[in-house]
């Protein structure tokens, strides 16, 4: 009886430090996936806050039927890409959200824009400023 004991309380001893084993590691590596769903929050979200853009001058064209604005990225992020930003245009209290104008035909309801200075494309670089047209007739 003594060495079947020793036998068995050696093979429940491997036992609880296998499982012990198995589940630290579980539990290490969602840790580690939360500190990493963490840390992207936390830089997406100051990204978001040192992200500034500033309206420099607006007018209407009166032939095109379309708003021309100037802005500027004045934040300390790039923007990218400038076709996925939300565009609200209108008066103070009214403004309606804008889609892009994926398809090349500039109909009411969208708006686009032209780079004049940005070395790469469809990202609003820090300092750059753009014109954006946008379709309200």
């Amino acid at each position: 009886m003594g060495f079947t004991s020793v036998v068995v309380e050696g093979i429940l001893l491997i036992s609880a430090v296998v499982a012990a084993s198995v589940f630290a590691a579980a539990f290490l590596t969602k840790m580690g996936e939360v500190k990493d769903a963490f840390v992207y929050s936390m830089k997406a979200s100051v990204a978001r806050v040192k992200t500034k853009i500033t309206v420099v001058y607006a007018t209407y064209n009166d032939s095109g039927g379309f708003f021309v604005v100037y802005a500027k990225n004045v934040g300390q992020y790039e923007v990218s890409p400038i076709s996925k930003i939300d565009v609200y245009f209108g008066s103070l209290g009214k403004a309606v959200l804008y889609s892009y104008d994926f398809d090349g035909i500039f109909s009411p309801g969208e708006w686009t824009y032209i780079e004049f200075t940005g070395k790469k494309a469809d990202i609003w670089e820090i300092g750059e400023t753009i014109e954006i047209k946008v379709y309200n007739s």
